[in-house]
């Protein structure tokens, strides 16, 4: 089974450990920013907040895709899908 990560092109979900690799730049990009709005205008609290959780919702999203296109490449899976179809 090959799991995509875009409906739009054919690029294939990358492996669980790249994925995370990835996952740990953005965050370390996205704190930084987080931090600078807060200590700029304490008072975007509440906005940063939601940032955050859809930021962590986004990412959640990227690392279930690259855990099911790694266990998807086991033949009883494959199988399994196939006759769902």
């Amino acid at each position: 089974m090959r799991v995509r990560t875009d409906d739009r092109t054919d690029s294939v979900a990358p492996s669980p450990q790249a994925i995370l690799t990835e996952v740990q730049k953005k965050l370390a990009g996205l704190q930084q920013g987080w931090s600078q709005q807060l200590q700029e205008n304490p008072s975007r609290f509440g906005q940063v907040e939601v940032e955050v959780h859809h930021a962590f919702q986004q990412l959640a999203d990227q690392v279930v895709s690259g855990l099911l296109g790694e266990v998807g490449q086991q033949p009883a899976l494959e199988q399994d899908w196939k006759k769902s179809r």
